[in-house]
């Protein structure tokens, strides 16, 4: 089951932890701005998919110009 991320949730990244498919991640791509994406594998494809719908998939071919920057492992919302 694919978790939802909702506004105003808490959540706790750790940039030691390895990273592998299905992990949702806060990558930097060429420097520029981070963004929260889940990392995926099809066969030997890469791709970085967007939580919201409406977007497609990112596939990774110029993999050094991205830098996975912290990798998800914990969410908490708080009332």
């Amino acid at each position: 089951e694919r978790p939802e991320f909702m506004e105003g949730e808490i959540i706790t990244f750790n940039p030691h932890m390895e990273v592998l498919p299905g992990d949702f991640v806060i990558i930097r791509y060429d420097g520029k701005e981070a963004t929260f994406k889940q990392f995926c594998k099809y066969g030997e494809t890469l791709v970085l998919h967007p939580l919201n719908s409406k977007y497609e998939d990112i596939e990774l071919t110029a993999w050094s110009k991205y830098r996975i920057v912290w990798k998800v492992v914990e969410k908490e919302k708080r009332y």
